[in-house]
């Protein structure tokens, strides 16, 4: 930790990811477990609120402290990075979280950032805690506002008839049950009433977008390199995860360029048409939007077609204890939505498990374009394929 790095933050301020203290208290414990729950920050201890270092005379003990408080007063426990900083006007503590994906509490009290304020969480909030922790629960879970006939009774029917052929005509099964068993429904309560779950609605509501309508996918043609550009073409894909899928592609179908180029074939020179993007890693990418997005999140999957690139972005981050490396790596199993992504890998939509971004980065090579690029933070993921054509203007 620098100097120059602290003289940043005391600059700064107060905010959403800094707070000040002058002397150690159990305030500084309930800041990082807030920090932790939300998106992380930093408690710069020795500070006063206007941001004046009065210094710290047992800054070793400070560490000590946060260090033992974070592992014994906070469930589950954090791991703060605390260092000294030794700065002319005096010495201080810096402690420092991510945000880690779990539900921390302080003495049994669940603690959020907002803005400047440290407080506790709301009913609303301590519930997106819990399904961030265990995301795969959220798509079981009953869709709000659907009933049975929210429900696409004979796409259902298709899809367990190609399944499980003949499974329909088995006396004592109905179509209820079965959709309860693979978790499209669900029995609320000890009610005999059958429920839609979010995985059932999205993949077989008959217009999962009226009752939510974050569901969609929204596809963007852009006339320029910037989100400010004319908007020349837009999509607002209708129906189930399957459709929306299908809608987006031909979206992108009809909006990528193709170049006639002269292509190198080792003993000649052949004309070719040449795509502006490999359609496999575009659907990849779209699909995998559709699949592992957060359906709790107030966002929609967007596709945004520039002039030199294509983003493909949809709400949620990586899981909890996933980094970027990891997937990219290939071979990591664990789903935000089990359910959905497995129905729309037996649909023929998406590949083996582990193996979508790798497919990507073998396309783009694969047609000579520059490498794809991944980001992911804790609200979304996002995947930019950068143009093959974006110099042939």
């Amino acid at each position: 930790m620098d100097a120059e790095t602290v003289a940043l933050w005391l600059g700064a301020g107060e905010g959403e990811h800094t707070e000040f203290k002058e002397k150690y208290s159990s305030r500084v414990i309930e800041s990082l477990v807030a920090f932790a729950n939300t998106a992380g920050g930093r408690v710069l201890i020795g500070v006063d609120d206007r941001g004046r270092i009065v210094g710290l005379p047992d800054a070793d003990k400070v560490v000590e402290s946060v260090l033992s408080a974070c592992r014994e007063a906070v469930s589950p426990p954090l791991l703060p990075l605390v260092e000294m900083v030794r700065h002319p006007e005096g010495v201080l503590v810096v402690a420092q979280v991510e945000a880690t994906g779990r539900m921390h509490a302080k003495s049994g009290a669940v603690l959020v950032r907002h803005g400047r304020q440290t407080r506790r969480a709301s009913a609303e909030e301590i519930r997106t805690l819990t399904l961030r922790e265990t995301p795969e629960a959220f798509e079981a879970s009953p869709c709000p506002s659907a009933t049975w006939a929210s429900l696409d009774e004979a796409a259902l029917r298709k899809y367990f008839s190609a399944r499980a052929p003949g499974v329909l005509e088995q006396p004592g099964l109905t179509l209820e049950a079965l959709a309860c068993g693979q978790k499209f429904a669900a029995r609320r309560g000890r009610d005999t009433d059958v429920v839609p779950t979010v995985a059932g609605c999205a993949l077989f509501g008959s217009h999962p977008e009226w009752l939510q309508p974050t569901w969609r996918v929204t596809a963007l043609r852009f006339s320029g390199t910037e989100i400010t550009a004319p908007i020349v073409d837009r999509l607002d894909t209708e129906g189930p995860a399957l459709r929306a899928i299908e809608q987006a592609e031909a979206f992108l179908r009809r909006n990528l360029r193709v170049a006639r180029l002269l292509v190198d074939r080792g003993t000649h020179f052949e004309e070719q048409d040449v795509p502006e993007y490999p359609l496999a890693a575009a659907h990849e990418a779209v699909a995998n939007a559709v699949a592992h997005r957060d359906y709790a999140a107030p966002s929609q999957v967007f596709v945004r077609l520039y002039e030199d690139r294509l983003e493909i972005q949809n709400p949620g981050g990586l899981l909890p204890g996933l980094t970027l490396e990891q997937v990219l790596a290939g071979g990591e199993s664990r789903r935000r939505n089990p359910v959905i992504a497995e129905v729309l890998r037996q649909m023929g939509k998406m590949t083996t498990v582990g193996r979508g971004l790798a497919l990507i980065r073998q396309e783009m090579a694969g047609l000579g374009s520059p490498p794809p690029e991944f980001a992911s933070d804790g609200q979304q993921f996002r995947v930019t394929l950068p143009s093959r054509h974006a110099n042939l203007r």
